[in-house]
Formats: structure tokens, sequence, C-alpha cells
């Protein structure tokens, strides 16, 4: 074995002559150990609350739920943007109702924590993301012809929903 310099020990080899992981394989155990404490956190997530778990979304073809929250967030001043991104933030203010009951399937719920398409809106989110914005117009469009929620969400989640294509 070939001795490390100025320590007197070897390689792989502590001062009170026990054993370590040599350094090119620590790397290794790092990524194990994230992997296994991010398994385990996924995991619990999913015991807890599956419908709102990233594995639910991801492995499963389930459309994702929107979960209005206890107290509804307040929305940006549509004042504040122009055209189509005012338009977004307009709806989110006039029909706040509407948005927490529809879902956004553009990754925010796990990027930003948001918990439906309202939420996008509570944030600067809904000015550079296309989808979060068709989402509010389209609904906003369906619910002034007169289609439930329900309705409404059934075709938000057949437009966007990865897995929920056609």
């Amino acid at each position: 074995m070939q001795e490390e310099q100025g320590t007197g020990t070897t390689a792989g080899e502590t001062v009170a002559g026990e054993r370590r992981a040599p350094r090119g394989r620590r790397w290794l155990l790092d990524a194990g150990t994230f992997a296994l404490l991010a398994g385990l956190g996924l995991g619990t997530w999913h015991i807890v609350s599956p419908r709102s778990s990233p594995i639910n979304y991801f492995l499963t073809y389930e459309a994702l739920p929107a979960l209005p929250h206890a107290q509804r967030p307040l929305t940006m001043d549509p004042a504040l943007f122009t055209g189509q991104v005012a338009e977004g933030y307009r709806i989110a203010r006039a029909r706040p109702e509407l948005l927490e009951r529809l879902p956004c399937y553009c990754g925010c719920y796990l990027t930003h924590a948001h918990q439906n398409n309202l939420d996008c809106f509570r944030d600067r989110h809904g000015e550079d993301c296309q989808m979060c914005l068709e989402i509010a117009v389209q609904g906003e469009k369906m619910a002034r012809a007169g289609y439930s929620i329900e309705d409404i969400k059934a075709v938000i989640d057949r437009k966007f929903a990865p897995r929920g294509k056609d």
C-alpha cells in the first residue's frame, strides 16, 4: 500500500487504524446516501399525501389534483403587466374560485410549491409561463360559456396532462 504524504498512514486508513472509504469512492457513498434519503422522503410524502405526491404524477396516469388553500392567496395586480400576461392576472383576480380548482401542469407544484393554477398568479411565475396563462384563459372562456368547473378541469387535464393526452 502506498503511504499518504506526511500522515504516516496508508490510503484508506485513519491514524487510529480505522478503515474509511478511499477518496475516489467517497462520491459513490454520498450519492447512494442521497438517493436513499430522497427515496425515503418521496415515499413518505406519497404515504402521507398520495394525491399531491410527485410519485402520483410521474408514475401513474392520473391527472393532477387542484388543491385549494384554506385561505385563498392574493394575486398580483394585473396593472403591473401587459398583453396576455395582464389578461392572465386579471382572470386570477376576477375568478379565483375557478383557478383554485384547476391544476397547473408546467411543474410549478414541484419547483414553486404551487397547488393549483391560482398559485401561479400570486407571484411572478405566471408572467413567464405560457402554460399557466393558457390554462387560465381557457378555463375562463369555458366558464363564460357555461361549463361546470368539473367539465373545465376534465378538458384541461386532457389537453395539458403529460400522460392524459390521447
